[in-house]
């Protein structure tokens, strides 16, 4: 199940990586294109389709991105490395990778 939803990500980003935290799969883009309101924009970001720190799935980006709807930035520490992630709720984890990527780009676009 996570290798082909693995996979159906990487078909759509050849760059996606598969990432392991504590056991639990996702995947590590680097430099991911993200249109935000203020153009395009590229950024480290790792696709968690899992529950974590209260959220049913995250998405964690390398820094913090200007978004209407992007608010309440934390840091987590994922890999040795600081992330930011945004309050972003109702992302169920069921979906599809690439489709809990797009819902959660959402908040920054």
């Amino acid at each position: 199940m996570i290798h082909a939803q693995f996979d159906a990500l990487k078909a759509l980003i050849p760059t996606a990586e598969l990432y392991h935290d504590g056991g639990v799969a996702g995947a590590y883009i680097p430099q991911l294109p993200i249109a935000t309101q203020q153009g395009e924009v590229q950024a480290d970001v790792i696709l968690y389709p899992h529950g974590h720190s209260g959220y049913q799935s995250r998405l964690f980006f390398e820094r913090q991105l200007q978004g209407a709807k992007a608010q309440n930035w934390t840091t987590h520490s994922l890999g040795g490395r600081t992330w930011w992630a945004c309050s972003w709720q109702g992302v169920e984890p069921s979906l599809p990778w690439i489709e809990i990527l797009a819902c959660h780009l959402n908040a920054v676009q």
